[in-house]
């Protein structure tokens, strides 16, 4: 094991310390690994481009952390700009609490209702912070609830990827569906696999994706790709 991590991982262009390395086995673990005369350490969550990958493949550990330095960022910002007008409150949260949730979404997602209910609380606590204890309708907070905010980034994506703006294939597992009366022959319904495959993380953002995509009108499928993000934005706000 020793060796062929020395030998693999200079062939990549990295180099091996063996005071900073660990382990993290998805799935059962292991026996005990030494590098050099050290073990290696198991660790349950690792960080990898700004993104916690837990050893189970769920996102708990990872939206725990961004919801807690986001909400550290809001209070930073509710010290600093009290008195100030709602709209520049809510600049500051879109700009500074708002990223720090957000980032990285395609690659990850929250999943459970108790992880979205988690960052949409800091949300909520932003418009608080901004409005008052009275909140404007959604529509005049001019910031997307953040079940819209998932549903569009994913919709983004997906279109992203089938348009070729992108070099992965979001369509590899997708098959196409059985036609329903009233259904436009020329945008097949899509459906995800019956049973999940040997990637983890697919099958959930395959059901996440397909029906959404199948609601959307034609107009909406066959626009230009620079300008689906603000007209899907338009169709999540109408159907809202």
């Amino acid at each position: 094991m020793e060796a062929g991590m020395r030998r693999v991982v200079p062939s990549q262009g990295a180099s091996l310390n063996d005071f900073h390395s660990c382990i993290e086995v998805f799935g059962r673990r292991q026996d005990l690994i030494l590098l050099g005369d050290a073990p290696l350490e198991y660790v349950d969550s690792q960080r990898l481009l700004g993104v916690h990958i837990a050893r189970d493949l769920r996102w708990r550990v990872h939206t725990d952390i961004v919801r807690a330095k986001a909400a550290q960022r809001l209070s930073f910002a509710a010290r600093n700009l009290r008195g100030c007008t709602p709209r520049v409150k809510r600049i500051a949260y879109l700009t500074m609490v708002k990223p720090v949730m957000t980032f990285g979404l395609p690659a990850w997602h929250p999943t459970t209702q108790e992880n979205i209910n988690k960052l949409s609380r800091v949300q909520n606590r932003a418009m608080h912070f901004a409005y008052g204890k009275i909140l404007p309708e959604p529509r005049l907070q001019n910031v997307m609830p953040f079940n819209m905010h998932l549903r569009h980034t994913d919709l983004v994506f997906f279109q992203r990827c089938q348009s070729g703006q992108t070099d992965f294939d979001a369509r590899a597992r997708i098959i196409q569906g059985r036609a329903l009366r009233g259904d436009n022959t020329a945008h097949p319904r899509f459906q995800p696999p019956a049973a999940p495959g040997e990637n983890r993380f697919w099958p959930k953002r395959l059901y996440r994706v397909c029906k959404p995509w199948n609601d959307l009108p034609p107009s909406l499928k066959d626009c230009d790709a620079s300008k689906f993000p603000s007209l899907f934005e338009q169709f999540l706000w109408c159907n809202f």
